[in-house]
């Protein structure tokens, strides 16, 4: 996983923004935009070796194509400059307009002479990069008349319905609004917003903000229906779930190969088991033989998705059921024990006053004299 360094004249143990950001260049930028350039502003006063795109797709719930769009964005209009190395893997980044060329030398330029994006004005169109969609309008346009009318919808009526028998809950306001925005604002289909919901619910992720990262992910990259959906997910080579699964295992050694993706899209497909049971399984595979191995993971869930499990309380359940079995076979037996087979055990024995016996010996003796 490449890592780079995130750099800013800034003092140390405080994160600054700048009214110059907020007044110009945040009311023109894509929401999840704003959010990924806070996070990397945050990111210089972390006590940590570096960022990737990965941790920052995780901390954000979003994608990595999320994060890639958005350094090229703020790259484009320049308040951030992007080292790469020679195999385009970023290597460093920089907020370039708000430092100043006497405390980074040999930076970039001054902030008053480095290429600025002109202020967005009512008829002016602000430029993008080349592979840059056009900023997708927020949730927060949905009026609520708008949601009220949407609501009345047969179809949407049963898919919040199924919404909420997924998510284990009734739906807040927020879960409502997202939903519809999917439907209204992307422009999904009541049958590709289920799936998404599936999509996810079955990874173990039932966050709306996780579920609505995915949504923007899918209409960045052009789905617009349950099989592109399908598709698009198997064409995920590099999942972020592969990665997961890795980190559960202590695995850091290399990336996921071909015969290892295999197994674990078994997990997550055929099985469909939820992350956090794969994640159960691969912490007590390195409990039970001290190293990594997607083998005895697989066994151990395999059978757990034999046994029907779906959450961690079903394998306290069967965990439960085990310990309980063998307590019950280190128990003592106390049940009488039966005879061993043969002819002789089977005769029922005679029993004999051996006194009174020997009384009558004497007394025949007697007699006989």
């Amino acid at each position: 996983m490449n890592t780079f360094s995130v750099n800013t004249c800034f003092p140390q143990g405080v994160t600054l923004l700048s009214n110059e950001f907020l007044d110009r260049y945040m009311p023109a930028a894509n929401g999840e935009f704003v959010k990924i350039y806070l996070h990397l502003l945050r990111a210089v006063s972390m006590p940590s070796g570096g960022v990737s795109l990965s941790t920052i797709a995780d901390a954000l719930s979003c994608t990595e194509k999320d994060v890639l769009r958005a350094l090229k964005y703020w790259e484009k209009v320049g308040i951030l400059r992007i080292a790469r190395a020679e195999n385009e893997a970023i290597t460093g980044i920089t907020f370039v307009n708000f430092c100043s060329a006497d405390v980074i030398a040999g930076g970039p330029e001054p902030a008053d002479k480095a290429a600025k994006a002109p202020a967005p004005t009512e008829n002016s169109v602000q430029e993008l990069p080349a592979d840059q969609p056009p900023a997708i309008p927020g949730k927060e346009a949905l009026s609520a008349a708008r949601m009220d009318e949407l609501s009345q919808r047969d179809d949407i009526r049963e898919l919040l319905f199924i919404a909420s028998q997924y998510l284990g809950r009734t739906l807040t306001y927020t879960d409502t609004r997202t939903l519809l925005y999917f439907y209204d604002g992307l422009h999904f289909s009541a049958d590709l917003i289920e799936y998404l919901i599936e999509y996810c619910v079955t990874r173990g992720h039932k966050s709306i903000r996780y579920i609505e990262g995915t949504a923007r992910g899918w209409h960045s990259d052009n789905v617009t229906s349950v099989n592109e959906a399908k598709t698009h997910v198997a064409a995920g080579r590099y999942r972020k779930e592969y990665f997961d699964i890795f980190r559960a295992l202590g695995i850091r050694s290399h990336d996921p190969i071909k015969k290892e993706m295999a197994v674990m899209d078994k997990w997550l497909n055929d099985l469909a088991l939820p992350m956090e049971v794969i994640e159960e399984a691969c912490t007590r595979t390195v409990m039970a033989i001290a190293k990594p191995s997607l083998e005895y993971a697989d066994s151990i869930l395999t059978g757990w998705a034999a046994a029907g499990v779906r959450t961690l309380e079903d394998i306290a359940r069967i965990d439960a059921a085990r310990e309980t079995s063998r307590a019950e076979s280190k128990r003592p037996n106390t049940r009488p024990q039966k005879n061993p087979a043969g002819n002789f055990a089977n005769f029922t024995q005679r029993e004999y006053d051996y006194t009174d016996l020997e009384a009558k010996l004497l007394m025949s003796q007697e007699d006989k004299n």
